[in-house]
């Protein structure tokens, strides 16, 4: 039996949601998606910051992998739209990141069992900062729209 993955839109979504989405597909993908994921994170946060971000997604992972109630859908690299499993994670990364702890543990319970709840909190805020500040310094240094005047 065949069945087809319900997709969600993925059009609304801030960058720092679109980088875990795809942190997820690459380590989903192979060594050399891993590679590039780490050159770009690399390159527009630095190594340390970029270093930690991926050691927290990691062990984010690792968390999901021992005490998962099942495995993640993790769409193809390409995919248009994200599954619900990867709505929800993004979901749980940013509530966590931003200091939302009852969304957070309320989205982590339907992730990982009980005894899992507040390392996988903890590990995703670590991994989410970084891709917050990614999001704010892109802002802050886009260049400015020329306006009629200048």
């Amino acid at each position: 039996m065949h069945h087809t993955h319900i997709l969600l839109p993925d059009d609304d979504l801030r960058s720092a949601e679109i980088r875990v989405i795809a942190l997820l597909r690459a380590w989903n993908t192979n060594f050399d998606a891993q590679t590039e994921m780490w050159d770009d994170l690399k390159t527009s946060m630095g190594e340390a910051r970029a270093r930690s971000c991926l050691q927290a997604f990691e062990q984010m992972l690792q968390l999901l992998a021992k005490h998962g109630w099942r495995p993640l859908t993790i769409m193809p690299m390409e995919t248009k739209g994200m599954s619900p499993d990867e709505a929800a994670l993004v979901r749980f990364v940013m509530a966590s990141t931003e200091q939302r702890r009852d969304a957070a543990l309320a989205e982590a319970g339907f992730l990982v069992a009980p005894n899992a709840l507040l390392p996988l909190l903890c590990a995703a805020s670590r991994f989410g900062l970084p891709l917050l500040c990614e999001e704010c310094r892109a802002r802050i240094f886009a260049p400015a729209a020329k306006s009629p005047l200048n």
